[in-house]
């Protein structure tokens, strides 16, 4: 079965988004979206062996070991070696057709995730799925169908315009090509109580302006949720997920 991990943080000081990987900025418990966003890719790779370029995340702990007590590093840790996919095309022509109905994770993978948003997204709030598609993975009563009124406002931004328009939670929808450009004007600052980014982040070619979008777009003490499983579209994943040996 496909395995899943997250993490999440809650932005407390704007300057910081300006600063990503300037720890000493951030608050001692929680950090700004941009800087544990960054940290994601390191945490699933934390207890991987790697192909690829090492990097600073490596310290042989689990995944686990390094959320429940982090040490960000000083810089940003993945080079442009880390960040290369076997495919750099543009997104839009690999994601030109639809797969609407094609589910990402399996049963129990997607259970949880609908737990996790349950329990931390909050009710009655505006919420940012970015990198979204035709499912959001909300649950019954709790968001999948925007008709239920869980959310006041849920978002998709999306590769495919087709299946953001399917998706039954989503008020309303951007298709944007976020690696082409990741920039967000369509939003504005401290617009979203929430941002949730499904399985996706391992598809990111240049992260951090997008997580400096995320943290613009989060009111202060929003969480940023960000989840991975253990399959992807290889040609399209950064080399450091690849390399991983989906420990952890």
């Amino acid at each position: 079965g496909r395995q899943t991990a997250a993490t999440s943080a809650t932005p407390r000081q704007r300057h910081c988004s300006q600063h990503p990987n300037t720890t000493s900025l951030l608050p001692s418990r929680w950090r700004g979206a941009a800087a544990v966003a960054a940290a994601a890719v390191g945490v699933a790779l934390a207890s991987s062996s790697s192909s690829v370029e090492p990097g600073p995340w490596e310290t042989g702990l689990s995944a686990a070991e390094v959320l429940s007590s982090p040490a960000w590093p000083a810089a940003f840790p993945l080079t442009a070696t880390h960040l290369a996919r076997l495919d750099e095309t543009p997104d839009t022509r690999f994601y030109a057709r639809p797969r609407i109905n094609v589910q990402h994770v399996d049963e129990s993978a997607i259970a949880a995730l609908q737990e996790l948003y349950a329990q931390e997204l909050p009710r009655g709030g505006a919420v940012l799925d970015l990198m979204s598609s035709w499912t959001s993975h909300l649950a019954e009563g709790r968001g999948r169908d925007r008709a239920d009124g869980h959310f006041a406002r849920v978002s998709g931004l999306g590769a495919h315009a087709e299946e953001l328009r399917a998706n039954p939670a989503l008020h309303d929808y951007h298709a944007h090509d976020i690696n082409a450009d990741p920039r967000l004007p369509m939003y504005a600052d401290e617009s979203f109580d929430a941002v949730v980014c499904s399985v996706s982040v391992d598809y990111l070619a240049d992260p951090l302006p997008v997580f400096r979008e995320i943290h613009r777009v989060l009111k202060p003490g929003g969480p940023a949720l960000f989840t991975w499983s253990n399959r992807m579209f290889p040609t399209k994943a950064i080399a450091a997920w690849r390399g991983g040996g989906g420990r952890g």
